[in-house]
């Protein structure tokens, strides 16, 4: 915070402050051969009907991992599996028809006055994924940003989000409809990736925000980068044209967001596809286990829940599990081990409703 006082006594005694205003600091970057401009990332100026916008664009190889994820792993059959387990209404189109989208805004609470500045997409071209950024330098640039995204749009069919559902999709519906231009998202299906991982991850991590995921199960480290919460600030002072290199910080923090919930993608496809491994948390195996539960594929919720009690699940997700199992191997005709379950649950220094419930049941039919 800077010191009002001391300033006070300089102007008293007739001294000239010594902090630059950021006038004469921009005044001395651009003597000194700089452009305010020239701190974005290389990047072109793409031009059109409504204007112009700032464009990025970046292709990664077919072999590009994102922390210990092989992006080019995402199969469209995986994904319908995995919406279908989760029980979300989107239908998976082929690979190339489906876009992850993440933006950067002037503030974090939605409302018609928010702006979306940086908008970052990702899609697979054959083998190879491309990062594309649309960026506006200025609020008069969002016109033919929204066009050219529009344009971009039109050639998907699904569109994957995290946290969209609240937040990114609206707002630039709500952006589309101030502009006058039609909303490609009418024509689009979207699936929303955070509530999966709160059904998937929740249990075992408690944190579901994507930087939290991305470091404890992607094995992916960010290094320094920039807090969400600063982000619109620093969008501001590229705006007044202070000399801020922050501005930087915000497009690899956008690209690292993609690539994250591209990478995320897979690997919530890979908890439904594929069985646990040993070492799997307990509680994300519970989790699953709930999950399949309520699915056709309901008889797998059986081996999920063995899987948990046998890695040492706790309490009180392990009472659970017990009760869980009870009424599914009854379910299932199994009625001795429903039994032999229920006996546990009566033994155990916790009440148990559904311990005595199967008992009866058993001793009523059985």
């Amino acid at each position: 915070m800077p010191d009002f006082s001391k300033a006070l006594r300089s102007l008293e005694r007739g001294a000239k402050p010594t902090t630059k205003s950021w006038q004469s600091a921009l005044a001395d970057y651009v003597i000194a051969g700089g452009n305010p401009r020239s701190i974005l990332p290389p990047g072109e100026i793409q031009s059109n009907a409504l204007g112009s916008h700032y464009y990025i664009n970046k292709t990664y190889s077919y072999d590009h991992h994102h922390g210990k994820v092989l992006l080019n792993r995402l199969s469209p059959v995986d994904l319908q599996s995995l919406i279908g387990v989760m029980r979300e209404d989107a239908s998976v189109p082929e690979r190339d028809r489906i876009l992850f989208l993440d933006t950067e805004t002037t503030g974090v609470q939605g409302g018609a006055g928010i702006c979306p500045f940086l908008v970052g997409l990702g899609y697979f071209a054959g083998e190879e994924f491309q990062m594309v950024q649309f960026f506006i330098r200025d609020f008069d640039e969002e016109p033919s940003m929204l066009l050219a995204l529009g344009d971009l749009l039109a050639r998907f069919d699904l569109v994957i989000t995290y946290n969209g559902t609240a937040f990114d999709i609206p707002l630039l519906e709500t952006r589309f409809t101030l502009a006058r231009l039609d909303s490609p998202f009418t024509k689009m299906a979207h699936y929303d990736l955070l509530f999966t991982a709160r059904k998937l991850w929740r249990n075992g991590h408690g944190s579901c925000r994507l930087a939290a995921l991305e470091r404890e199960l992607l094995s992916f480290m960010r290094g320094p980068d920039i807090p969400g919460a600063m982000i619109p600030r620093a969008y501001f002072d590229y705006l007044q044209q202070r000399p801020n290199a922050t501005i930087r910080s915000i497009f690899t923090h956008n690209v690292d967001d993609v690539l994250s919930l591209a990478a995320l993608t897979v690997h919530a496809c890979d908890r439904v596809v594929f069985e646990p491994a040993l070492l799997d948390d307990p509680l994300d195996v519970y989790s699953l286990a709930r999950i399949f539960e309520n699915s056709e594929n309901w008889r797998r919720s059986i081996q999920l829940y063995e899987k948990a009690l046998a890695a040492g699940i706790i309490e009180p997700a392990r009472r659970n599990v017990l009760e869980n199992l009870a009424v599914l191997y009854r379910r299932n005709g199994q009625q001795e081990r429903s039994q032999e379950i229920c006996r546990e649950l009566m033994g155990s220094e916790y009440f148990s409703l559904a311990g005595y419930e199967g008992a009866a049941i058993y001793a009523e039919r059985v």
